[in-house]
């Protein structure tokens, strides 16, 4: 059975500011990872914006406005995952491999649950704390069968 997961287009309409943006055509995660312990209350600047409502380009590891639902195989999965988990391990201090490799496993998964739409479908992201955490979701910004 085919794979779908999240793969970044310019956006459909441009309407943040953000200080980097992934190149279009990168596999992405929702990115949560980047948020998790943070304070809401600093997030400031451009920081903020991409806090509400981006993506995390799995090349360019930089934020994106919109997605569309692709199909991947699993060799390129697995090469995300594992591309991931080294950037987690190098970039953002997680403690361990094993660790680094949990938390990408976790954002592969969440991304390819995400994708229950139709190919070509473009999801923008919704992101917000509340008192039960960290919440994101996609949101239908462009419905396949009408692009």
């Amino acid at each position: 059975m085919p794979l779908s997961f999240p793969r970044t287009v310019a956006p459909v309409a441009p309407r943040l500011r953000l200080a980097a943006t992934a190149m279009p055509g990168e596999w992405a995660v929702a990115g949560g990872f980047r948020y998790r312990h943070r304070d809401p209350a600093t997030l400031v600047g451009r920081e903020a914006p991409a806090f509400k409502a981006s993506w995390y380009g799995l090349a360019s590891f930089a934020p994106a406005l919109h997605v569309e639902v692709a199909e991947i195989t699993v060799d390129a999965l697995e090469r995300a995952l594992r591309g991931l988990a080294a950037h987690l391990l190098e970039s953002w201090e997680v403690a361990d491999a094993t660790l680094a490799v949990e938390t990408a496993h976790e954002e592969i998964e969440f991304a390819l649950a995400l994708c229950a739409h139709p190919r070509g479908t473009i999801l923008a992201m919704q992101r917000e704390f509340n008192e039960q955490g960290l919440i994101e979701r996609a949101v239908v910004v462009a419905d396949a069968a009408r692009r």
